[in-house]
């Protein structure tokens, strides 16, 4: 619950009148009792001066016996507002004289105050002994109204004091918050984008210097907006020419690529004919020497024509737009080992796919992506027996990836960075075919999605190739079955 109001100008009145609602409380509740004393006093003595007073006719009284020479004195005492009544008594206890004439020859009753009175009582004595008891009872009304009074003084005064207080409090809070307000109003228009927006507060104190010190940094800041404006200006300028300038690039690239496409394939295509006609007509006429080079020839050409065709998908990658569909990533790589496994149905690989791997991914490019990993492990198993490959879809800190893992060749981890550069091969020609384009062109579809990819592997051990898709591409679907081979 909130104790004090929001505004400073009513917090700073709220703490004056506090402090000083204490302290006049305390000074009317001091100056109240010290009335409140000294008119107890003053009654004393005055209850002193009267038993004083009536002591001399009464011990007189008791004297002589004359116990009416007694009476007019009380007659004359009852006059007085403070006393009720007035008895006096014999050595004996018994009522002798007394305002109430019902009470004489009565034994004296008990003096006992009943709230609105009280007694006081002087024993009478002379030389040979006591005499009696003079009492008078006095009356507690006027001492009480003496209270009230004083009371209800020291209450109005509290409450105009406060008044006064509260009002002064307020004005003060209201001249000392009035530049601070001005201050405040200036930084909230700021705030909403009014840059130009100053307070104007001037002064040699503190909220003087506060005003200026805002207008100081308002300065500053308008300043350094209009630089970035400029910058920005500037930047998106350069970005223009600059996107104008790579889009010019990608089109003669694209120019380029035609080109190769069109220029490169016509006269490989005659090298590789060529070859093989001269092999195919005219081998038995020819030296050994000469079938050995035209085999080389061919081969160098399927070769060129191969590295043109990965280079083409490579570039067409690159410029693909990327559209994500769910995809079941599983069945894609179980029917691409199956082509593998028709195309070559001499070899013996045991090939084991993990059951429902779903993918959020471009299909066309997640079967190139798919493809250049599966038939990397196909090739670089041959020779083993027996050949396996594995598909998993695992999961590591939040993270879900696939793996292609392979019980192949491998690869020396130290090198494990130029894989997925192209043309870098870690093994010839001779040992494996291929351009060195693949993985490059593997990576280039992994980043387009968003994910990453890393191989890991040892010479002779087998290689493990395992890539993201970006956020939450990855699951598994729910209650996907059994595992099973291809």
């Amino acid at each position: 619950m909130r104790l004090l109001p929001r505004s400073l100008r009513y917090r700073i009145a709220a703490t004056i009148f506090a402090l000083e609602a204490v302290v006049l409380t305390a000074v009317i509740w001091e100056a109240t009792g010290f009335a409140r004393d000294a008119t107890a006093r003053q009654i004393e003595e005055m209850e002193r001066v009267t038993l004083g007073l009536l002591g001399g006719p009464a011990r007189e009284a008791l004297l002589t016996e004359e116990y009416d020479r007694f009476q007019p004195y009380v007659e004359q005492l009852l006059r007085d507002p403070h006393v009720v009544r007035v008895l006096l008594a014999d050595e004996s206890g018994r009522v002798v004289a007394a305002s109430d004439a019902r009470l004489v020859g009565e034994v004296m009753p008990a003096l006992a105050p009943d709230g609105d009175s009280y007694w006081r009582t002087v024993a009478l004595a002379n030389a040979a002994g006591p005499l009696g008891t003079l009492a008078v009872e006095f009356s507690a009304r006027p001492l009480a109204r003496i209270h009230a009074q004083a009371r209800n003084l020291g209450i109005g005064i509290g409450l105009s004091g406060m008044a006064v207080i509260a009002v002064v409090g307020v004005a003060f809070g209201v001249l000392l918050t009035r530049r601070l307000e001005r201050v405040a109003a200036a930084a909230e228009a700021m705030s909403r984008g009014e840059r130009g927006r100053r307070s104007g507060v001037r002064g040699d104190d503190e909220v003087g210097a506060l005003g200026a010190a805002f207008d100081d940094m308002a300065e500053r800041l308008e300043a350094d907006h209009r630089a970035l404006e400029e910058a920005r200006a500037a930047l998106e300028a350069r970005v223009q020419a600059r996107t104008a300038q790579l889009e010019r690039t990608n089109r003669e690239l694209e120019s380029f690529v035609s080109a190769v496409s069109h220029d490169l394939r016509a006269p490989l295509r005659a090298v590789q004919g060529f070859s093989e006609a001269l092999i195919e007509d005219h081998a038995a006429a020819l030296p050994a020497e000469a079938r050995e080079y035209l085999e080389r020839m061919r081969a160098a050409a399927e070769r060129m024509s191969q590295l043109v065709e990965d280079l083409l998908l490579l570039s067409r990658v690159s410029r693909s737009q990327l559209e994500r569909t769910p995809v079941d990533l599983s069945r894609m790589a179980e029917d691409m080992l199956a082509e593998l496994r028709a195309a070559e149905p001499e070899r013996a690989v045991e090939a084991r796919v993990a059951p429902g791997i779903e993918a959020e991914a471009d299909p066309r490019l997640l079967r190139v992506l798919l493809e250049n990993l599966l038939r990397n492990a196909w090739k670089f198993t041959r020779g083993r027996e027996p050949a396996r490959i594995e598909v998993t879809l695992e999961r590591e800190g939040g993270e879900a990836f696939v793996c292609v893992r392979d019980n192949g060749a491998g690869f020396d981890p130290r090198y494990a960075h130029k894989l997925f550069q192209p043309f870098q091969r870690l093994h010839s020609a001779q040992e494996f075919e291929g351009s060195g384009v693949g993985l490059s062109t593997v990576q280039r579809i992994v980043h387009m999605h968003g994910g990453r990819v890393w191989a890991e592997g040892r010479e002779g051990e087998g290689a493990r190739f395992c890539f993201t898709l970006g956020p939450r591409a990855l699951r598994r679907r729910a209650r996907a079955g059994r595992e099973g081979g291809v």
